[in-house]
């Protein structure tokens, strides 16, 4: 399946996020919501169908991050045109704003990842979490009855992880933490 570098969700954000999945569910019935628990803002996609040894050159790129942890703040709800064939369909996500040491964190993970030898295709950056797949909404149309209010609360990104997506029993994909590093905080060097 799929090899990635990812930031995972906070709990306490994936709670307050919740409830925003629910109202897409309401909106777009067809959607396919990812389940909050597989949550994460991607980093770095590998690629699919990994070799033990991309693997292994993954996690020595994980391994050497020195990143601090950052706020991982929520700021929107939005669409992404859907590359599928049917043109009506879209990706609802939750953007997250792209703070400097969120950035800082993504640039290092790129350059400790091309060291270990992997191509990274230049694509910009957008920092989000997707919330659901395959829905039929129009763009601005039902998105405002989603009414988003930003979380009044601090939740850090505390760790990067290296993940791999497998099959799940449901006929979905299901997220395997296969590394993790814990990003350092203020106190701390």
């Amino acid at each position: 399946m799929s090899l990635f570098i990812a930031v995972p969700a906070p709990e306490e954000l994936r709670d307050h996020l919740a409830g925003y999945a629910e109202k897409v569910a309401e909106i777009a019935p067809e959607a396919r919501l990812v389940k909050p628990e597989n949550w994460h803002m991607t980093l770095a996609f590998l690629g699919r169908g990994e070799e033990e040894a991309d693997v292994a050159r993954a996690a020595a790129a994980l391994d050497g991050l020195v990143a601090r942890d950052f706020p991982f703040d929520v700021a929107g709800i939005g669409l992404f045109p859907n590359r599928a064939p049917n043109a009506g369909e879209c990706v609802v996500w939750a953007r997250v704003e792209e703070v400097p040491r969120l950035r800082e964190c993504h640039r290092e993970m790129l350059g400790l990842l091309r060291d270990e030898g992997f191509r990274i295709v230049h694509e910009p950056f957008r920092a989000h979490l997707t919330l659901a797949r395959r829905a039929t909404i129009a763009h601005g149309a039902e998105l405002s009855e989603l009414e988003f209010e930003k979380p009044s609360f601090y939740a850090p990104a505390r760790r990067v992880c290296l993940m791999r997506g497998v099959p799940a029993e449901d006929g979905g994909v299901r997220y395997e933490i296969v590394r993790e590093r814990r990003l350092a905080t203020d106190g701390e060097r």
